[in-house]
């Protein structure tokens, strides 16, 4: 009888893909501890689903044609894979929205477009939203298309241009590992509000610093990881946002070289309820206590002290 179970079970495995066969028949009369096997079982089947979702995800990962699919797919798939095979496709996902881009910008930098999308275009609106009340067919193509390969609009200077929707990302955070769940949220919140338009930010000062102390806590705490030198680079836009401003807005006024009010009051309140042992903070306190002793007025002192520890 036991055999005839071992056949039936061998059958079984092969006919569900499961290629798991015990390396020796029991004798006859022996035991094992209750449930080893069949944990052992529904382990190795599980490892061969993720693996073959997995697969079936790289050649939709593999061509910008194929992006709808992909994100659907995706989507759908992404609870079934660990973690290791999340990130990897969730990786795979954003390279292919990086070398895409640029021809998704062509298509939408011609004046026609331009144009058109000049007519319909709402603040806020998403290109979903833009496609169901235009009627022309070809740019309701071109938005739909563009909304369903993972992009969102995004506008500066006139100007109408796709941007990657990060927030999107946001639901595999519960799939991949730690470093890449903490990337898609910084990511997404510059998606969600970019920091600055038309040569000047956007936000409020007191964001400006957190999200440079976000990044910075990112860098920390993931050295290794896959996409640190991006956060890097996010990182150093965002100090040197924190302490020169940019064109249209700057740290200090032109008229009178005095130091924006409301960026004094925002640093010096991140400095009260923060006692973190940041490198950032330590500089921003620094800079504060020097301000202080200037009036808040940029002085060659501070000019000075600027170029030469906080250097653009």
């Amino acid at each position: 009888m036991i055999k005839k179970h071992y056949i039936l079970y061998s059958v079984l495995a092969i006919a569900l893909g499961l290629g798991i066969v015990p390396s020796a028949i029991h004798a006859e009369g022996a035991t094992s501890p209750p449930g080893e096997g069949s944990k052992a079982i529904t382990q190795a089947a599980s490892n061969n689903h993720a693996e073959a979702v997995y697969k079936a995800a790289l050649p939709l990962l593999s061509t910008s044609d194929k992006l709808p699919e992909a994100i659907k797919y995706l989507n759908s798939n992404m609870y079934a894979v660990g973690s290791y095979h999340a990130t990897m496709m969730t990786l795979k996902l954003e390279n292919l929205h990086k070398a895409a881009l640029q021809a998704w910008e062509s298509k939408f930098s011609t004046s026609t477009v331009q144009r058109k999308l000049t007519a319909i275009y709402k603040a806020g609106a998403s290109m979903s939203s833009l496609a169901a009340i235009t009627d022309d067919l070809q740019l309701r193509t071109l938005l739909k298309s563009a909304s369903e390969s993972g992009y969102k609009l995004e506008t500066a200077e006139g100007t109408f241009f796709p941007v990657i929707d990060y927030g999107a990302y946001r639901k595999y955070k519960l799939y991949v590992t730690n470093d890449i769940s903490a990337y898609i949220t910084i990511m997404a919140t510059e998606s969600d509000l970019p920091s600055s338009k038309d040569n000047g930010l956007v936000i409020a000062w007191t964001e400006v610093a957190a999200r440079a102390l976000s990044q910075e806590q990112f860098i920390q705490n993931h050295p290794k990881s896959n996409r640190i030198s991006a956060v890097k680079a996010l990182y150093t836009m965002y100090v040197n946002n924190t302490f020169y401003g940019q064109n249209n807005t700057p740290l200090f006024h032109y008229d009178n070289l005095e130091m924006d009010l409301e960026a004094q009051k925002a640093y010096s309140s991140i400095l009260t309820k923060n006692n973190d042992n940041s490198p950032f903070l330590q500089k921003l306190d620094s800079f504060m206590k020097l301000m202080k002793d200037n009036s808040y007025k940029l002085t060659d002192e501070v000019e000075q002290y600027r170029k030469t520890s906080l250097p653009l």
